[in-house]
């Protein structure tokens, strides 16, 4: 009987061990596979992307950052500082890292956005030296060329193209850059910051007029070093101006028209002058084929602000006022492609005068309103009542009828039926 027993005793420690290996296998493998469903998901469970945004300013430099200030109070030496901000933004469509332009730079984090992003700064030439002398200079100034020679590593093989940010008013700088890695995020290209002299406080508002003008030679000078960039490495600029940043790009219209660099001129809520706009725009010599659209919304309050203190006088980013600017003038400038889109939907905040990164990536990538909204035809428009009120002194209409469905446009939800007036 004990040797019954202890055989019996035999069979079951087999048993047991054999379970208890089977066991542990099961769990290695299980962790195995749990570790690669980790691994294949953790770049999604990032809620931000830190993104490379190349930079070029006339600021004054403070610290780390740059102020509100000119570089040169008097005497400008017309030099720029240069360098590579890294940009920490909201992975707001949850992209995983394997989605992501990674030749670009792009990287996925779990680290908030710092108060002050990191920089790799481009060592200026010394004050000490003239712009005469650095002018005399056959591939002018090694700062410049080293910026390019960034610029142009960041251009695709196969769709070179690069995007060209210029903010508006009351903008700090390191805002600046997160406007300017949103709109990144959105266009999924290389970007380019290039910001002037902008005080974040409204009150700095003249001043900021005046700072406009002051930069407006030194991006012009970039416009001329991105055309001989195009010579020894043809690519495609994307223009996408905001607000008093408007103002700069228009003015450059002289320098840019007939060269083919542009393939699109992105303005949003343009401060400047309609007729100003105008004057520029027919002024241009040469054909382009670059596309121009000019964002509105009538949920914008500051512009009304802006036409106030002009005079009364319409801005071109306010809805209500395209009776003086129409398709057939545009293509009488040798632009053939115009087109005007309302995106007070889209408008957030009491203020209104939103930065609209995700459509302008619909439409400059696939020409279309990112997902959830439509394009449909506006045939009329009427001002918001801050407008009706800042142009009381010249007494426009405050209602624009008739419009043309070719040239206006308007974003709607896709759930809204298409009978606008």
């Amino acid at each position: 009987m004990r040797t019954l027993y202890a055989v019996l005793f035999k069979q079951y420690m087999k048993i047991t061990r054999n379970a208890t290996k089977f066991t542990c296998w099961m769990m290695i493998l299980l962790c195995i596979s749990a570790s690669q469903v980790l691994a294949s998901n953790s770049d999604l469970q990032s809620k931000y992307v830190t993104i490379p945004v190349h930079y070029l300013t006339d600021r004054q430099m403070i610290g780390d950052t740059y102020g509100p200030r000119r570089r040169y109070a008097e005497n400008c030496q017309h030099r720029m500082y240069y360098g590579t901000a890294f940009v920490t933004v909201p992975n707001s469509e949850h992209r995983a890292q394997s989605a992501l332009p990674t030749s670009l730079g792009w990287q996925l984090t779990d680290h908030k956005p710092p108060r002050i992003s990191p920089k790799e700064k481009i060592i200026s030439e010394p004050d000490s030296i003239s712009f005469a002398e650095l002018s005399e200079q056959s591939e002018g100034p090694k700062s410049t060329r080293i910026f390019l020679g960034q610029l142009e590593k960041a251009l695709d093989s196969d769709n070179p193209q690069l995007a060209i940010f210029v903010h508006g008013a009351a903008d700090g700088f390191e805002d600046c850059l997160q406007d300017a890695a949103i709109l990144a995020y959105s266009l999924k290209k290389p970007m380019v910051l290039y910001s002037w002299p902008s005080d974040p406080r409204w009150r700095g508002y003249f001043i900021d007029g005046s700072n406009s003008e002051y930069s407006q030679e030194h991006f012009n000078m970039f416009c001329r070093e991105l055309l001989v960039l195009k010579e020894r490495h043809p690519f495609k600029a994307i223009f996408v101006a905001h607000s008093m940043g408007n103002r700069l790009v228009v003015r450059a219209l002289p320098i840019l028209s007939g060269t083919h660099i542009s393939s699109s001129c992105e303005l949003i809520s343009p401060d400047i002058d309609t007729d100003t706009f105008r004057h520029y725009v027919m002024n241009a010599k040469g054909s382009s084929d670059a596309k121009i659209r000019l964002y509105v919304s009538n949920r914008d309050k500051m512009l009304p602000l802006s036409q106030l203190l002009a005079g009364g006088y319409y801005r071109l980013g306010e809805p209500a006022e395209v009776s003086h600017l129409t398709e057939r003038q545009l293509k009488m400038a040798r632009y053939t492609y115009f087109e005007r889109i309302d995106f007070t939907t889209m408008d957030t905040g009491f203020y209104g005068h939103k930065l609209p990164s995700e459509l302008i990536g619909g439409m400059v990538n696939d020409d279309v309103p990112p997902a959830g909204f439509k394009l449909v035809a506006q045939n009329s428009v009427k001002a918001n009542r801050f407008a009706r009120f800042a142009n009381r002194a010249e007494k426009f209409k405050t209602t624009a009828a008739g419009l043309q469905p070719e040239f206006c446009k308007c974003v709607v939800r896709n759930d809204v039926k298409h009978d606008l007036k």
